[in-house]
């Protein structure tokens, strides 16, 4: 008898831990029919650090194809470390450029000749992703 209590209170926690995890299932998006999401790897230099802004930050624009707000980037390796650098990606239409993502690097002061920035950049329902360009142009 007390094995049966037992047993029946492990299969009704049981049962509530499976229809409780719901909102975390429901919280993904990601369903057969979505397409899958890629990621990339770009290389940044001093070629996108912009003029305008004292070489002291990055704004690298690369052409996706889409203009949606999901974007993600993150650093990898570097040539250059500063303690307060701040980085963000955004959904941009410049002049002459396209659809896509601009990458800003934002440094606390002008990093060296020889700036070398590996990153990981995703944007849902990206098509393709361009090489990193300087972007410094209306619209971006």
């Amino acid at each position: 008898m007390q094995k049966t209590k037992t047993m029946t209170r492990v299969l009704l926690v049981i049962a509530a831990a499976a229809t409780c995890s719901g909102p975390s299932a429901v919280a993904q998006s990601n369903k057969p029919s979505d397409p899958p999401s890629h990621t990339t790897q770009i290389f940044l230099t001093n070629a996108q650090l912009d003029p305008n802004e004292g070489l002291q930050v990055i704004r690298a624009f690369v052409r996706t194809g889409t203009l949606n707000p999901n974007c993600l980037t993150t650093m990898g390796d570097t040539s250059f470390v500063a303690t307060g650098t701040i980085m963000f990606c955004a959904p941009r239409q410049p002049v002459g450029l396209g659809k896509g993502v601009m990458v800003s690097v934002f440094y606390p002061q002008p990093p060296p000749d020889g700036l070398t920035l590996s990153m990981s950049l995703r944007q849902d329902d990206a098509q393709t992703y361009g090489a990193p360009v300087l972007c410094n142009v209306d619209g971006c």
